[in-house]
């Protein structure tokens, strides 16, 4: 069974790519090393959108599956989730203090 392992270069290298442009956009992002993601930081501490490559392949998602973009447009998606996490930025600035999300 040794070296029969499932092979996530395509999805890190889809995801290396959105981070690069989620990062030159001044997004604070990471890519996770125990399960294949980016988080992205929210003006929330300890609040992360997290980003991930869809079951098929062919889509970055985020939130939940209705939230998602082509991985053949990664600048798209990168502005896309740019857009999301403004507004959730706005939506928890507009919370009155001491309200959890």
């Amino acid at each position: 069974m040794a070296g029969m392992g499932i092979d996530m270069s395509p999805e890190l290298r889809l995801l290396g790519e959105l981070c690069r442009e989620l990062a030159q956009r001044g997004m604070g992002v990471q890519m996770r090393d125990a399960l294949p993601g980016l988080t992205v930081r929210t003006t929330t501490p300890g609040v992360y959108v997290w980003v991930f490559v869809s079951v098929s392949g062919r889509h970055f998602i985020w939130r939940r599956a209705d939230s998602r973009h082509s991985v053949d447009d990664v600048a798209g998606a990168a502005q896309e989730i740019v857009c999301f996490v403004g507004e959730q930025n706005t939506l928890m600035s507009d919370r009155p203090s001491g309200l959890a999300p």
